[in-house]
């Protein structure tokens, strides 16, 4: 993991700086197509900002999901989808378990309200 430089915001704490402006600032003072279009791309800085502050765990993830498999090819996803449409790995509880870990990490990156309703539920 690169260090961060005390006097250098990252690119997710900027994201967060816009968001918060477009938000707090712009969107109450718009309405109709301009408030929704300002909350879409709000929403769309919300997703950045979490892709990159999770990028290590994302890539963990993945990394962790094609280590249950036997290196194949150049293209190692390519390979995975190929033989799970083949039914190659049905019932293979690990890459299952695998999986599901990549799709928590990318639901909380794209959804981060579905997590915080299930907390606290």
């Amino acid at each position: 993991m690169r260090p961060i430089l005390p006097d250098h915001p990252s690119g997710a704490a900027l994201l967060d700086v816009a968001r918060r402006a477009l938000l707090d600032e712009v969107a109450p003072t718009l309405t109709g197509r301009q408030r929704y279009v300002t909350l879409m791309v709000a929403n769309s800085i919300g997703i950045a900002m979490r892709e990159i502050e999770r990028a290590d765990e994302t890539a963990e993830s993945w990394d962790r999901a094609l280590a249950t498999l036997p290196q194949t090819g150049d293209d190692p996803l390519a390979a995975l989808v190929a033989a799970i449409r083949a039914g190659a790995h049905d019932g293979d509880a690990a890459l299952h378990a695998a999986l599901q870990g990549t799709t928590t990490v990318a639901a909380e990156i794209w959804k981060p309200a579905a997590k915080e309703a299930k907390a606290g539920a």
